[in-house]
């Protein structure tokens, strides 16, 4: 009877499987990991008659056997299973119990098959197969060995050198290769390695492209027509008969046949041989073909696989760029200073951005917006977007100047940006006995001032955005804003946001409307006098109506403050 066990190699503690085993990071998994990437309940180890089976529970990190990242499969004696910085040793004791019943397989029989057969006579006496039978079985071993590579393996480099073994092993090849194709008649090495992955006189290697000689003829013909094509030195195929690749390398006997995915030829099985007394099959031909479907449908899963790790990646980024931009940004909002009220917030679009903002009070009477929106996406522009919040609230507690905060600001981003990233950025102070506003505006947008009149602006960008030139040329503008009056700043995402409406003229749609200082106006001019909490839950309210059913595409960040006057 099997038995199977996971050691962990750091304690070594040695954990039986009974029916079946959970790792996992919580107190109620039978393995318990203390490791911070793996999941409350990271992956399953469950006993079969004769064998034992794993599957990945959906964990975000992942789960890497023998090196390469799988998602389910069958454990073998000797097996290394990681997750994070955590190594698993699975061993296996004992071997297989007998089967009972009719369908027992001879006991002579290798346990590793995976197509067993019983024919039994007319009287329900077991039979040997003949000899073309055992051909069958062979063949279609062969067959389903490859479907259970596909079914576990999204590794593209062992589930090649897999289909090779298996493939070559069956039909007792002398040399095969895998070429991918690139739509065209060129043939091309594994993507993954950069290698061609062939086999010769048993042995896998990876060679480069140009060491390994084939019938190009061949090769073009399968490409190109994605047929399967057996040739041998007495075929009767005139055109393969006078092929020179054939004719230089004396080869015998060529198996070609496509790995045919589900939107096309992703490249070719090749099987030759120069030997004299070796001509490969119709059957050969038979099982390659059916080899390199599954192969091909492999191939593309595997990519299909790449492509959701990737994915997934992408939005673990955008998670943690997330938590990095909220982390910086203010939460709690002054309500002790009757002369103002400030409030601002960010809405993140799918794609998290480098918007950000925020409020300082340099000294008792004086109140301080910043509002700045970084260049690029995810981690980069958050990561940038805490550099600058970071120094901007250093710089605030020795210049009073929006204009050389802004220049200081623009030194530094200068200095390590490595990308071309750069940042729009507009910082007002408004002195609160009086009203009067010192503004500097790098590349941004114009300040909004909603009063009795309705909206106008004010601090138009007097240079580039930050992180372009070592020396700007911006300059401060001033105003005066009126008890009543507030001051909005806000990001691209609010004039950009595009109704999915479309006006159809002459059968032609256009193109999406977007918001713009229009639909800005509309808003707000009627909120005269509100809060700025309220103020920016209009506006956004007022954009969600106007992108639904969609959503803004981009992120909606504003902050607002409202002048109640000196007394």
């Amino acid at each position: 009877m099997l038995r199977g066990y996971v050691i962990v190699d750091a304690d070594g503690r040695k954990v039986p499987v009974e029916d079946s085993l959970v790792v996992g990071r919580t107190t109620d998994s039978g393995l318990m990991i203390d490791d911070n990437a793996a999941s409350r309940r990271h992956m399953e180890i469950k006993a079969r008659p004769d064998t034992f089976v794993w599957k990945d529970l959906g964990s975000t990190n992942g789960t890497i056997l023998n090196g390469s990242k799988m998602l389910a499969g069958e454990l073998k004696n000797g097996d290394r299973i990681q997750i994070g910085e955590t190594i698993l040793t699975f061993e296996v004791h004992g071997k297989p119990g007998p089967r009972n019943g009719p369908h027992n397989a001879p006991a002579d029989q290798d346990e590793n098959r995976l197509f067993t057969e019983t024919i039994m006579d007319a009287q329900g006496q077991v039979k040997k197969p003949d000899a073309a039978s055992s051909k069958t079985t062979q063949l279609l071993e062969a067959v389903y060995t490859v479907a259970n590579e596909i079914a576990t393996n999204y590794d593209v480099c062992s589930l090649m050198d897999g289909v090779l073994k298996t493939t070559l092993r069956a039909i007792n090849a002398q040399r095969g290769a895998i070429f991918l194709a690139d739509g065209n008649e060129d043939l091309l090495p594994c993507a993954n390695c950069g290698a061609v992955h062939s086999i010769a006189n048993g042995t896998l290697e990876k060679v480069q492209l140009g060491d390994i000689q084939i019938s190009g003829t061949v090769a073009a013909r399968v490409i190109q027509d994605g047929e399967s094509v057996l040739y041998q030195d007495t075929d009767s195929d005139v055109e393969l008969n006078a092929s020179e690749s054939i004719m230089s390398l004396q080869l015998r006997s060529i198996i070609c046949v496509p790995l045919r995915a589900k939107h096309g030829i992703l490249g070719v099985l090749y099987i030759d041989s120069d030997r004299q007394d070796q001509n490969y099959s119709h059957d050969d031909l038979l099982l390659a073909a059916s080899v390199g479907n599954s192969a091909g449908l492999a191939l593309e899963n595997a990519k299909m696989h790449t492509e959701i790790l990737e994915k997934q990646r992408i939005e673990q980024d955008l998670a943690t760029a997330w938590t990095i931009q909220e982390g910086f940004l203010v939460k709690e909002w002054p309500d002790e200073d009757p002369r103002f009220d400030v409030y601002g917030e960010t809405l993140p679009a799918k794609t998290v951005g480098g918007d950000f903002y925020d409020y300082v009070r340099p000294n008792p009477d004086t109140v301080g917006i910043l509002l700045g929106d970084v260049s690029g996406k995810g981690v980069p522009a958050a990561l940038t977007m805490a550099q600058l919040l970071a120094q901007f609230r250093l710089l605030v507690r020795d210049l009073d100047s929006p204009g050389d905060i802004l220049k200081e600001l623009n030194r530094a981003l200068v200095k390590r940006s490595q990308r071309g990233m750069f940042c729009t950025l507009c910082y007002l102070t408004v002195d609160l006995r009086n009203g009067h506003v010192v503004c500097a505006n790098a590349g941004h947008h114009a300040v909004a001032q909603i009063g009795k009149k309705g909206l106008s602006s004010f601090g138009d960008a007097t240079g580039p955005p930050a992180g372009i030139l070592p020396e700007g040329p911006w300059v401060e503008t001033q105003a005066i804003i009126n008890p009543g009056d507030s001051l909005l700043l806000y990001t691209d995402g609010i004039l950009e946001a595009r109704s999915v409406r479309t006006i159809i003229e002459s059968e032609t749609p256009v193109a999406p409307d977007e918001y713009e200082e229009e639909g800005l106006r509309r808003c707000v001019e009627p909120l005269y006098g509100e809060s700025a909490h309220a103020l920016i839950d209009a506006i956004n309210l007022d954009v969600k109506r106007y992108t639904a059913p969609a959503v803004p595409h981009d992120d909606c960040t504003m902050i607002a403050m409202r002048y109640h006057g000196a007394g």
